[in-house]
């Protein structure tokens, strides 16, 4: 197991209203099967868990399917679709995590590529060829790297940072023809029908958020665009409130 497949238990869980509710129904046994679950849905792509998947927590368990029926539906603890499931709070507790994990991997990939950068400038360096160009007797003029830079205005990191950009916007474009995602997202965001009226405008958005200072360095995979879409549409977040008003 990675050492970072870890949950923040909070002190304070047990005063929820819906965990009181749920201790006071289903006893201590109902809260040991809802930590089970987030349990599970820790490991999950997304925090996301695959409804299907849980006959074989069912029999770990030793519960039955209507203990753990009312555990998901009958508490507003988890927000069911009918085929995946995923706790609003889980994805709010991870959230500093998963900002802080996005900050190590770009942390990480800005170091490989400042790596790479010098050893291509030590790669160039040594093959650089310096003609004389003959004046008069014995006279010559030295063209070196210095003057051949001057006459090439592409710079080494421009092309990165453009293969960066050009990646990100494409796994939000790639995340348009999940039909899966966008059923979930659908339900999630209460927007039913509208979120496949408004999809062009939502990823337009996303866009413009993942450009602001900072946010494009947390974009560096699939997974890590999806995970932050996925925060960004979260109901109770401002930035989906924002852009709600806007559609």
């Amino acid at each position: 197991m990675k050492k970072d497949q870890y949950i923040p238990h909070e002190v304070s869980t047990r005063t929820c209203s819906q965990v009181i509710n749920l201790i006071e129904t289903e006893g201590c046994a109902g809260y040991g099967i809802y930590w089970a679950l987030l349990e599970y849905l820790r490991v999950q792509e997304n925090y996301i868990g695959d409804l299907q998947a849980l006959s074989s927590l069912k029999r770990q368990l030793k519960i039955r399917q209507s203990k753990l029926d009312k555990v998901l539906y009958g508490y507003g603890l988890f927000v069911c679709d009918g085929k995946t499931f995923y706790s609003p709070k889980l994805i709010e507790v991870m959230k500093p995590f998963e900002d802080r994990r996005a900050r190590i991997d770009a942390y990480k990939r800005n170091k490989e590529n400042a790596k790479s950068l010098e050893i291509n400038d030590k790669t160039t360096s040594s093959n650089d060829i310096v003609s004389f160009e003959v004046k008069g007797k014995g006279e010559g003029k030295v063209k070196g790297k210095k003057e051949e830079e001057t006459s090439s205005p592409i710079s080494s990191s421009s092309p990165m940072a453009g293969e960066e950009v050009a990646a990100w916007e494409r796994y939000i474009d790639e995340l348009q023809q999940e039909e899966q995602w966008k059923e979930l997202m659908a339900m999630r965001t209460e927007l039913r029908k509208n979120f496949y009226t408004f999809s062009p405008r939502i990823a337009t958005g996303f866009k413009q958020h993942a450009r602001l200072p900072g946010n494009e360095r947390q974009m560096l995979s699939p997974s890590n665009t999806k995970r932050n879409f996925c925060f960004f549409l979260y109901p109770v977040n401002v930035t989906f409130k924002r852009l709600r008003k806007e559609l």
